[in-house]
């Protein structure tokens, strides 16, 4: 709610995952979604009318100035597009999240979050999947010690290549632009890590192009990162897009006093489950009804699907996270306390994994074992 006990008005800077995601995201989470921006009006106007939005701009700045009532930006534009409507939701005193990959690079990064800082906003990291029950259950397991101390980390995720014929948005094949797999979800897996584990003292990572019907494409769609964490944690983060064979997607930690995982349910559908294997044997592990997420519902307008990441995103599946994350911002603002344990990410958080993310790449260019920069 705002001062004057209306819901509180936000804006969202993107046409894609904003409008598919962010839009039903933030009312469910109780914000008034007055305005959304993108590059060109006219195209934003039409793809804002079946949603209900009552303005389309392509002119944040001009938005921000003549709506006192939004108080927070939401920005989903392609990564190299970050850093601009961020720092003009900062200049306007707004709070702001912003989605993954946070920025160009680590000095980008470094920039954001001391204006943020410097100007006293509140702001977030669009890591939506520490709201993912399973996620969340787990990182409890490990940091509240039911395994001791860490020694191994697993995360692997290989889908067959399903939809290679569907188009990808253009950002998405170019690696000049942030494009590519590891950006796009490996920032989610590297998230889970630094959140979970701890931050990440150095990393060895391989990038490679395994669709042979992109020719355009210069960016990744399989990474391999090794890393091992400060306190001496080891671990792989591996995904694929196009992996022949079938669909594979695991997370185990292992650790001085016993080992955990996630699990698909006993059938086809059912929620994941954590597990816990000590001295004890090895159970389930109840999930805590605040961490539980209603059943994710598919985008009701198939219209405005234009590509593949467009289809993953009206799926549904990160819009009860993401009400998660926009209700704790909104306690954040509003100075009460949040409806779950603050575990959102912020740009402090936004930074440290921008860092992880320079050296996987630097590594796979170079070949070695690098060092990741404190933040």
């Amino acid at each position: 709610m705002s001062d004057d006990g209306q819901p509180a008005g936000a804006v969202v800077v993107g046409t894609g995952f904003g409008l598919f995601t962010h839009v039903r995201a933030l009312r469910d989470a109780g914000f008034e979604v007055r305005a959304i921006v993108g590059r060109n009006r006219e195209r934003t106007a039409q793809r804002a009318a079946p949603l209900n939005i009552p303005l389309a701009s392509d002119n944040l700045e001009q938005v921000l100035a003549n709506d006192p009532a939004i108080r927070l930006v939401t920005v989903a534009t392609p990564p190299h597009a970050h850093y601009t409507p961020v720092m003009q939701a900062i200049a306007a005193g707004r709070a702001v999240m912003c989605e993954k990959p946070f920025a160009r690079d680590l000095a980008q990064a470094r920039e954001m979050l001391a204006a943020a800082e410097e100007a006293g906003v509140v702001h977030a990291l669009g890591a939506e999947f520490r709201f993912d029950s399973a996620q969340a259950l787990l990182r409890r397991v490990v940091k509240g010690g039911m395994i001791g101390d860490p020694l191994m980390f697993s995360r692997i995720y290989q889908q067959p290549g399903q939809g290679e014929e569907e188009p990808l948005a253009d950002w998405w094949t170019d690696a000049k632009q942030g494009g590519g797999f590891l950006g796009a979800f490996g920032t989610h897996m590297i998230d889970q890590v630094l959140s979970t584990l701890g931050p990440v003292a150095a990393v060895s990572a391989i990038l490679r192009k395994l669709s042979t019907t992109r020719p355009e494409m210069t960016s990744d769609d399989y990474y391999n990162v090794q890393f091992v964490t400060r306190s001496g944690c080891r671990g792989v983060i591996e995904a694929a897009m196009n992996f022949p064979g079938p669909f594979v997607m695991a997370t185990k930690v292992a650790g001085t006093k016993g080992a955990a995982w996630i699990q698909s349910g006993a059938a086809f559908g059912d929620p994941e489950e954590v597990w816990l294997k000590d001295a004890q044997g090895a159970r389930r592990i109840p999930m805590p009804a605040e961490l539980v997420n209603p059943a994710p519902e598919p985008f009701p307008i198939t219209d405005l699907i234009q590509t593949e990441m467009d289809r993953w995103h009206t799926q549904g599946f990160d819009v009860a996270p993401y009400a998660k994350l926009f209700g704790q911002m909104k306690a954040r603002m509003l100075g009460i306390e949040p409806p779950l344990p603050d575990e959102g990410g912020t740009f402090h958080d936004a930074a440290a994994g921008q860092a992880v993310l320079d050296a996987a790449r630097r590594s796979a260019a170079e070949g070695r074992w690098v060092e990741v920069e404190a933040v």
